[in-house]
């Protein structure tokens, strides 16, 4: 059966068949999540998150067996831990992904380590142990189930999120295989999260990450219990793969093999995870990255822009929102993304705040930057355009073009980019993911993180108290 497969495969994994590129990977993985998730605890929906959880659990967590919740420097239950510091780590559409799998990984596996490891004490290389597994399970799970997954309107995060984090909650509980295939049932039959959420303009989307870590690693203490799930809860009758995967035509063993994917368990290459540079959908970032070259070239110009025309392949030719009327809303916004980098030049976190602040999702600003902004997305037309949809998965390719006015040169620039900055082929250098970190954190103080280059000498106990300064 798939998952007893998948079950010995955790059951079984050790620090030692990770390798060096791997294990770099996942630390720099680690630094940024932590970054992304320290500045993102302050954000509406992680504070929301923080009180409804003081307000259910307050007076009643287990203070023997309890977890910090980032960027609050507190400590509350273990589930609640794992859920909140996962809410942080998505909500501002910063965090780690692989785009085969069509899934943010980090954002699960590291809250879920992190809330076991340090209410166990465990060592560094347990740590990682688990953290690998996770990578592992999720991105070939994620590249079984995508793009037909995906393409029914489920968010991968949420469903294949809760398989993850029951990857790493049982290989770091230490539970045999037996008790994992439990906690893997479970999880299948706790797995949610619809896009619909996201392109709704609601804070759903970080709720699937937080959800995710938490009835993972709830379906491993279960387990661990005795508490059973199904074993075929995957590729069963009315299991995963039929109910939420395919439609039952095109489901059939004949035309499907789950012993070819299987083929692949511990293959799975974690470096070709990507990070990301701005607060958008990862399908926008090729058009960012592309209207910032334009940006160079134009300088202070956009005045005279004429009109946009930004091509690009299907998935990323949908998130065309012209009127968001909130953040969660801006950062689906394909027309509104391109716009603040013509006019900008800049897309951060800092910025986006401070064009809100200046009116940027009202009907009405004073200011002159969001009236260019606005005023640029409503020249802008938003293509799918078929050679660079056959492109997709194994690029994300983004064309835009700007026509000037006759007063400057009446001219057409235009660039493409075929694979967005932070993609495996296009690759962040460390200096850039402690930029980042920095960006996001400017009062932290960085040296904290050199523990992280030798986690394995050391408890995450201790790891989690430098991280937060003590």
């Amino acid at each position: 059966m798939f998952l007893q497969n998948i079950s010995r495969f955790i059951s079984n994994y050790r620090y030692e068949q990770a390798t060096v590129e791997s294990i770099t990977t996942v630390k720099a993985a680690f630094l940024d999540f932590f970054g992304v998730t320290y500045r993102g605890v302050s954000e509406e929906a992680s504070k929301i998150a923080y009180n409804t959880v003081e307000e259910i659990f307050f007076g009643i967590s287990n203070l023997n067996l309890n977890a910090t919740v980032i960027g609050k420097n507190v400590k509350t239950d273990i589930l609640s831990a794992a859920f909140l510091n996962a809410v942080s780590a998505h909500v501002l559409e910063l965090d780690d992904g692989h785009r085969g799998a069509q899934i943010h990984l980090g954002a699960v596996i590291f809250p879920t380590a992190l809330a076991i490891s340090e209410s166990y004490n465990l060592s560094g290389r347990e740590f990682l142990e688990g953290v690998m597994v996770g990578y592992e399970v999720g991105i070939l799970l994620g590249k079984i189930v995508n793009p037909e997954h995906r393409n029914k309107g489920f968010h991968t995060t949420g469903t294949i999120g809760t398989f993850i984090a029951g990857a790493v909650a049982s290989k770091l509980l230490d539970l045999n295989e037996e008790q994992t295939l439990n906690a893997l049932g479970l999880c299948g039959t706790q797995a949610a999260g619809l896009l619909e959420s996201d392109h709704g303009g609601s804070m759903g989307k970080a709720l699937h990450a937080g959800k995710a870590a938490y009835n993972g690693l709830l379906s491993a203490l279960l387990a661990r219990n005795g508490f059973t799930g199904s074993d075929t809860i995957f590729e069963g009758n009315e299991g995963f793969l039929k109910t939420m995967v395919f439609d039952n035509t095109d489901y059939t063993m004949e035309n499907f093999s789950l012993e070819d994917a299987l083929k692949d368990v511990g293959k799975v290459r974690v470096r070709d995870i990507y990070f990301k540079k701005y607060p958008f959908c990862r399908h926008i970032h090729s058009s960012i990255d592309t209207a910032l070259k334009l940006k160079a070239s134009i300088g202070d110009e956009y005045t005279h822009i004429e009109n946009v025309a930004v091509k690009t392949y299907e998935i990323a030719a949908e998130h065309n929102n012209f009127n968001p009327k909130n953040m969660e809303e801006l950062k689906q916004s394909l027309p509104y993304a391109v716009a603040i980098s013509l006019v900008v030049g800049e897309v951060s976190v800092d910025r986006l705040n401070q064009l809100i602040d200046y009116g940027l999702l009202e009907n009405y600003s004073t200011v002159d930057v969001v009236n260019s902004i606005k005023e640029i997305a409503s020249k802008m037309v938003v293509l799918s355009d078929d050679k660079l949809n056959e492109l997709y998965p194994d690029k994300r390719p983004s064309n835009v073009v700007i026509k000037l006015d006759e007063s400057f040169r009446n001219g057409i620039f235009q660039n493409i980019t075929m694979l967005p900055k932070g993609d495996f082929e296009n690759p962040f250098q460390l200096r850039e993911l402690i930029d980042k970190f920095k960006l996001l954190n400017p009062i932290y103080d960085v040296k904290n993180l050199t523990v992280i280059d030798s986690l394995e000498e050391y408890s995450m106990g201790y790891v989690v108290k430098k991280l937060n300064g003590r």
